[in-house]
């Protein structure tokens, strides 16, 4: 840290009280800012009136003064004097601590790449899920929002890319314990209410200390402690509004029965309406018969809701400091349901709760606790939420429904047994309204409970700047769900009797009872961690160091064998760093990890790792620049490595399974040679470099720019690739090997500004760009025949290219325009192209198109580019805060429903309403897809048509907020009140081919992206 140290002597033991007041450059009183003494025994905080006071009795000669985002002072202990102390703001950042898992260190110090953000800043989103709150804010971090099913969201993370040829997101550490399984998944048990900060870990010297976990990044994750001082209680209200980013185009009754027949007329085949029955379609005046039902509007609520409510309370003394927090989420359901038996619309109740405490038991021992957990209960339809929602576009518009219409016995007056049966059609198994309101429910309760004991030796009566700290710690994640189902009778019209509204049961399915059901998965780590730390100055010397080893006991969720067993891992490590007038940094990291994954002789993994900077700003011809505030260089270089390299279970032993049976009845067993193993499997280690510079014009604006390269040489690999299949066995059964070559490599550029104008005004503008490209350079790929047009299809390109046709555009729009064109055809195709169907290019010359006339399609698995850019502005008791974010070179094939026309009774969309027809070929229309089809088409395959790009700008998240203080919030004894209205995923530009479904998520039937709009309060006691 930048302090300001002023020696003054005090004798050992003597207790001095010290008072007095903290404020901004500007005199405002500032809350919260830590004072703590020299030897860190004794402190306190500011209350909001920036007040302290704060007895010192460990024998410190000054004491250190705190804050984020604040330039630290330390100040000499002056008994019986009113201490006043203004604090600069940090606009370089260089006081701040970063956490990097098993230790602290200044930004200012820092020789590797590391991105880091504070809780506050992840609050702004109002979302359920934590890792939705991610996007745009970290240089270097991909997020893609996998399925969007409210408070089930599924954000898939990637930390620069990816390090193999596999789709592998970060390791989380949280609070000191590493979650190795389900990493993604923990995060969302925790609210951004209650984190302090993250860093994410992107160069080898900072994940060289995580051994065989550390090659696809780390996220750290710091949850709040208690403050020494004054007992302070927040209170968060928040309701949110949630309203879907992207809404299919109808398409009525009407133009689906013109597009389907258009779809007949170009099979050949006869037409499935008359224009008398699309007449009434389009009139409406037979409503029964000719009914025009828009499907996703009957079941689909145009508005969800969402509250949360959260409370922490934080304070002590130098004896105990503690912080607690409690937090409520309900999450409303999106569906439209008519049930009255029972409630078949989806909810969600979600409570967590965390209780950070820590004790001085003694001048050299104390202890901390660490309690969290999560209960959820979720409330499902007895179909999936998701199933139900991608059922809705398998509905034709002109089906009767969504059940039979009352029929009552002439006779008995009764309703007749084919009353209220649920509707489908002869092609569709499960309808809506039967998965929705007549297949039961299921509740879903889900447990994570970690809980953490450790205790802290002050070993300074050793050597002083001496620590130790021992750790054990549990987490466990159950899932205990109780389904309460039954089925239901399908139905259908009559399909002779066209004319009249007369339904016939389909199938043998009967409506049955509801029954119940349990199922039950559970996981756990077990973890026992050790840890030294060092930290020492010596006139300009600056040393620090921490060793680690921890060791843990995992049981995965799995019950099929031998996955069911426990996972023993054990690391250790050992970071030194070296500093030297707060100008020249060194780093020197090692780690030796291991875990059963592999046989003994190659279980074991040593990384080493170094890393070094140069604070050019502090040298003195750079000391005194008012121009150039700050310049700092560094470059890392290291070995991490991976053990997740999607191996079986003791992939290094053969695979020989015993089962009963066999040619021989009488011999009861058969012995199944199921795969053979191979010992010398091994971790697989990345070698990275990083070279970064910041810089910092005239205490206001930052550039930091990083350039990375990482290579693997041990990637495991199939061995399959150049085995021939006749050699007898089958290829199945070879093993894996340490045999393939991946690259990735890339830059990262962040700038931001930040300017006080007063004391009333100040704004912050800034934005962040990443560019990430990777390659397979060695798979052992067999290289194809001469007469492919690419003989590699996966070496030398990105991880995930697709392959496929490209179409041909030398006609001018890609398509079969005429029978003559037609006929003039001399490539063979693998389904016979009609007029209208997609031209593609036959490469390789030989007349017939086949996977040897395979090119490239699209871009790689992950996207090239990460951006944003972002604001700020407080002015008086306003603030404001604005966040873009968006994807760049990314375009992947897609196809299936929504995009191909052929499922179901014919699934229909905007894209398809302008498919060629000869008429608008011919009167220069807008073609937007290839001749309609009833069955697959000779354009339906794996083509450049359908790679879609799937880039976008997204205004992601807006905060708008007011502050009320003083007197007005004093009403309500409150120290301070904050009004706010907040949005997230309000706008979103992109290329895409159609707005029925966004550049996000799986496609057309999975749940888009949600909007949403929210109004909250924040008190403070």
């Amino acid at each position: 840290m930048l302090l300001h140290v002023v020696s003054f002597a005090q004798e050992e033991g003597i207790s001095v009280k010290l008072k007095g007041k903290i404020t901004d450059q500007w005199g405002k009183s500032l809350v919260g800012v830590a004072i703590t003494s020299e030897n860190g025994k004794s402190g306190t905080s500011t209350d909001y009136e920036g007040a302290f006071e704060l007895e010192v009795d460990d024998g410190s000669k000054a004491v250190r003064i705190e804050k984020n985002g604040l330039i630290s002072q330390q100040i000499p202990c002056t008994p019986n004097e009113h201490i006043s102390v203004k604090l600069q703001p940090d606009v370089h950042r260089l006081d701040e601590m970063v956490g990097l898992g098993y230790s602290v260190m200044r930004r200012g110090a820092l020789s590797g790449a590391v991105a880091s953000v504070r809780g506050e800043e992840l609050e702004r989103a109002p979302v359920a899920n934590l890792s939705m709150s991610f996007a745009g804010r970290f240089p270097g971090l991909i997020t893609q929002e996998a399925s969007s099913e409210l408070s089930r969201a599924n954000t898939t993370l990637y930390v620069r890319g990816v390090s193999a040829a596999r789709a592998n997101g970060p390791l989380a550490m949280i609070d000191g314990i590493i979650t190795s399984y389900n990493a993604n998944q923990t995060l969302e048990y925790i609210s951004a209410n209650e984190i302090e900060s993250i860093s994410v870990l992107k160069d080898a010297a900072s994940q060289a200390m995580y051994g065989t976990l550390g090659a696809n990044g780390i996220l750290v994750i710091t949850t709040k402690r208690g403050q020494k001082g004054p007992l302070r209680m927040s209170t968060t209200l928040d309701q949110a509004v949630q309203q879907v980013s992207t809404k299919p185009t109808f398409i009525s009754a009407a133009t689906y029965a013109e597009l389907r027949n258009q779809a007949a007329i170009n099979d050949g085949v006869s037409p499935f309406f008359t224009d008398e029955e699309i007449g009434h379609f389009r009139n409406g005046d037979i409503p029964q018969l000719y009914p025009n039902n828009n499907w996703y509007d009957y079941y689909m609520k145009d508005l969800s809701t969402m509250q949360r409510v959260g409370v922490n309370v934080n304070g002590g003394n130098d004896k105990i400091t503690f912080y607690s927090n409690v937090n409520f989420m309900h999450q409303a359901g999106i569906y439209h349901t008519d049930q009255p038996d029972y409630r078949t619309d989806p909810y969600n109740l979600w409570v967590n709760y965390r209780s950070n405490v820590d004790m001085k038991l003694n001048s050299y021992l104390s202890a901390f606790v660490r309690l969290a957990g999560n209960v959820k209960r979720e409330h499902t339809p007895g179909s999936s939420v998701a199933n139900v929602y991608s059922s809705i576009f398998q509905l034709p518009p002109t089906m009767y429904g969504p059940v039979t219409p009352d029929v009552f016995d002439q006779t008995t007056g009764q309703l007749s047994d084919s009353s209220g049966q649920v509707l489908t059609t002869q092609l569709i198994g499960s309808p809506t309204y039967g998965q929705l309101n007549r297949s039961g429910y299921v509740n879903h309760t889900v447990t994570n409970i970690t809980s953490q004991f450790g205790l802290n030796m002050d070993l300074s009566f050793l050597t002083k700047g001496l620590k130790a700290t021992g750790i054990f710690a549990y987490q466990t994640n159950s899932v205990g769900s109780l389904s309460t189902l039954q089925n239901y009778e399908r139905w259908q019209r009559d399909p002779q009797k066209q004319n009249e509204l007369v339904f016939i049961r389909k199938g043998e399915d009967t409506n049955s009872p509801l029954a119940y059901s349990k199922s039950h998965s559970h996981y756990y780590h077990l973890t026992y961690n050790g840890v030294l730390n060092y930290q020492r100055s010596f006139g300009l010397h600056e040393l620090s160091g921490t060793a680690y080893a921890y060791y843990q006991n995992l049981t995965k969720a799995n019950t099929n064998s031998p996955d069911l067993l426990p996972y023993n891992r054990f690391s250790s490590g050992l970071d030194a760093n070296y500093g030297y007038d707060n100008r020249y940094f060194l780093r020197a990291v090692t780690s030796y990890s291991g875990s059963e994954q592999f046989a003994p002789d190659h279980r074991y993994t040593f990384l080493p790792a170094f890393s070094a900077a140069w604070t050019v700003s502090n040298e003195t011809f750079l000391a005194d620049s008012r121009i150039l505030t700050n310049l700092h260089l560094r470059a890392a270089w290291g070995k991490t490595a991976n053990d997740l390299s999607g191996l079986a279970r003791y992939s290094y032993l053969d695979d020989i399974e015993l089962s009963s049976g066999g040619p021989l009845s009488y011999l009861k067993y058969q012995i199944n040679e199921k795969s053979f193993g191979n010992p010398n499997l091994s971790a697989e280690i990345s070698t990275k470099t990083n070279l970064g510079l910041d810089i910092g014009f005239f205490q206001a604006l930052n550039l930091s720019v990083d350039v990375f390269k990482e290579r693997m040489e041990n990637m495991v690999i199939d061995a399959i690739s150049t085995i021939p299949a006749y050699q007898g066995i089958p290829l199945d059964s070879y093993p894996s090997i340490n045999g393939g070559v991946f690259e990735n490599k890339g830059y990262e550029l962040t700038l931001d500004y930040h300017r006080a104008i007063n004391k009333d005004l100040q704004f912050t503008v800034g934005g962040s760009i990443s560019h990430m490209k990777n390659k397979v350079i060695s798979i052992d790929e067999a290289m194809r025949a001469e007469d492919y047009a690419y003989r590699y299809q996966a070496e030398g390109f990105a991880y995930g290219q697709a392959f496929g046709y490209l179409v041909d555009y030398s006609n001018g729009n890609g398509y079969f325009n005429s029978s003559e064109e037609l006929n003039s055809n001399q490539i063979k195709y693998n389904v016979a192209p009609r007029v209208g169907d997609l031209k593609f290019i036959d490469f390789n010359g030989d007349g017939e198109l086949d996977d040897k006339d395979y090119a490239p399609l699209g871009t790689g698995a992950i996207p090239e580019y990460v951006y944003s850019f972002y604001g700020g502005l407080d002015y008086k008791g306003f603030d404001l805060h604005i966040l873009f974010q968006g994807l760049g070179k990314y375009a992947r094939f897609m196809s299936g429903l929504g995009v191909w026309e052929t499922n179901y009774d014919g699934v229909f969309t905007a894209l398809h309403e302008h498919a060629w027809t000869p008429e608008r070929y011919a009167n220069g229309e807008e073609i937007s897809y290839p001749a309609l089809s009833t069955r697959t088409s000779s354009s339906q395959v794996n083509s450049s048509f359908n790679v879609f790009d799937r880039s976008y700008l997204r205004l992601k998240n807006v905060e708008i907020g007011y502050t009320l203080s003083g007197r007005a919030a004093q009403v309500i004894g409150a120290q301070k009140i904050r009004f706010k209205l907040s949005g997230q995923n309000l706008l979103t530009w992109h290329h895409m081919k159609t707005d029925d479904f966004g550049p996000e998520g799986g496609g057309y039937s999975t749940i888009p992206v949600y909007r949403v709009y929210n109004v909250g309060v924040n008190l403070y006691f």
